[in-house]
């Protein structure tokens, strides 16, 4: 069957909506009963970040190359779960509320069985606020990449939630969010939280989808950091094969413009 601009190779539905998978001969993706690719894998090389917006995410590895522990928030297909697992000695906590779609990605899209990943099904703002209860090293990245059909999962919008977040992270640790620039109204507000709340921000708007990746840090300014990761930029680019120099330009040239004229 064709589908989204491919074939249609899987199909289930949970009591969420349909999950689908479809093959265009190069690539291999996930979608949630629309058009907007959940998760995409390179068929021939299915360690590499296909997505734009994953590869932006990827970015906080320029201020911590090897991190500890990282928690991920949304699992999707897990190309940012093998990547971080293939790449670095990280411990990753892994939350996806649905469980069909940690199924499909095992099955599917070659998430591994693997010591250092600890998934967890459960809501993304209830898995948060739990282990806030227990006395847990911090996480050095928590990567925030929660969508549904609809957009933005509501479970981790707001203040609060935003604000538990800071609180699980260790002194230097970044944050990352997916945002979506067409929820002009929500990406606003969450704007405004994240500024508030960290201090430090940095916007990478991910060229040619409406994906807008925000980093924020407990830690130093995240600018001045900037003009100090050459050096990791180009041995991450050598080791993992992605654009990591280029990423650092447009990361310098979208904050030279966006945070002043946002945030004053």
């Amino acid at each position: 069957m064709h589908k989204y601009g491919g074939t249609l190779v899987f199909r289930t539905r949970d009591t969420f909506g349909p999950i689908e998978v479809v093959e265009d001969g190069r690539a291999r993706s996930l979608h949630f009963g629309s058009e907007p690719k959940q998760s995409s894998m390179d068929l021939h090389n299915p360690l590499r970040l296909e997505l734009t917006y994953t590869r932006a995410m990827a970015t906080a590895l320029l201020f911590l190359p090897q991190p500890q522990r990282v928690l991920l928030l949304g699992l999707g297909g897990g190309s940012l779960a093998k990547f971080l697992l293939h790449y670095t000695a990280t411990e990753l906590d892994v939350v996806e509320y649905r469980p069909a779609v940690a199924e499909v990605a095992q099955a599917w899209f070659a998430l591994p069985l693997e010591p250092r990943l600890h998934l967890h099904i459960d809501d993304a703002a209830h898995y948060v606020h739990c282990i806030q209860q227990r006395e847990m090293a911090p996480y050095d990245i928590a990567l925030i990449d929660a969508y549904d059909a609809e957009g933005l999962a509501t479970a981790v919008q707001g203040f609060g939630f935003i604000e538990q977040i800071q609180q699980l992270l260790a002194r230097e640790g970044i944050a990352v969010f997916n945002l979506w620039a067409d929820e002009q109204e929500v990406l606003e507000e969450l704007l405004a939280d994240l500024k508030q709340i960290f201090g430090n921000l940095l916007l990478l708007p991910v060229e040619g989808k409406a994906n807008l990746i925000a980093l924020v840090t407990n830690g130093r300014a995240l600018r001045q950091r900037l003009r100090q990761v050459e050096g990791e930029a180009k041995q991450l680019g050598q080791r993992t094969g992605l654009e990591f120099p280029q990423l650092l330009k447009q990361l310098r040239k979208h904050n030279r413009l966006l945070l002043g004229g946002l945030f004053g």
